[in-house]
């Protein structure tokens, strides 16, 4: 289990996110949910080490608070992060290799061959789209134990997002550990995810198992997240 405990994040004196309790079990997708400016983004930030905080990153009971965050990757912990961070001088290909552990690449190209067309074309040139999935694959070339996806669908065409959700389906089912942020597609995900957190104003206002779609839904509409 991925836990962030009592995480409390101030910047400038403002407190980003207050006494947050976050889980993501392995094997499993949890969705965390919120309007823009809630404090999200944040947690997923603090749950790798790119801010400091008040509290604990707890991971597979390991306390990894101290750990940088490329300590923290190597131990499987990987964010795939909102704003399609790529190394834009870089290849595509050369983007990908930096995630590989023992995949081969040829699974990134197996899931999104638009990828094998554009591996030797730089990565500073790409749609936004595009740039979107050499930062999904890269992530999952890694194969982490927990990965923290910050909107993966922003800017993907339909059929790309289609292969994304199905993609994630898959690392679920092969034990790591999903979170994910969207404002996309919402209804997609409530039916693979085992689990929603709502966060309004930095503070956790909900965290529910989904048992049934339409009452996590319907709780979700309660919110005025739908």
């Amino acid at each position: 289990m991925l836990e962030l405990v009592n995480g409390r994040v101030k910047v400038d004196g403002k407190e980003l996110i207050s006494d947050v309790n976050f889980k993501i079990r392995r094997g499993e997708i949890s969705l965390l949910f919120g309007p823009n400016g809630s404090g999200k983004t944040t947690i997923f930030r603090a749950l790798m080490g790119l801010v400091s905080i008040s509290g604990r990153v707890v991971m597979d009971g390991e306390d990894i608070t101290p750990l940088k965050p490329h300590e923290r990757f190597e131990k499987g912990l990987v964010l795939a992060p909102e704003r399609m961070r790529v190394a834009k001088n870089l290849t595509v290909e050369e983007n990908l290799l930096i995630g590989c552990r023992k995949k081969s690449i040829e699974v990134a190209y197996k899931t999104f061959p638009i990828l094998k067309k554009l591996r030797h074309q730089r990565a500073g040139t790409l749609s936004g789209g595009e740039r979107q999935l050499v930062v999904f694959c890269r992530a999952i070339l890694s194969e982490p134990k927990y990965l923290l996806l910050d909107e993966p669908f922003q800017g993907l065409q339909p059929e790309y997002v289609d292969a994304v959700i199905e993609k994630i389906e898959f690392m679920a089912s092969q034990g790591s550990g999903v979170g994910i942020i969207s404002h996309e597609r919402v209804e997609d995900l409530l039916r693979i995810s085992e689990s929603f957190t709502v966060l309004l104003g930095g503070k956790i206002v909900c965290t529910e198992k989904i048992d049934d779609f339409e009452t996590g839904l319907n709780r979700l509409k309660e919110f005025m997240l739908i």
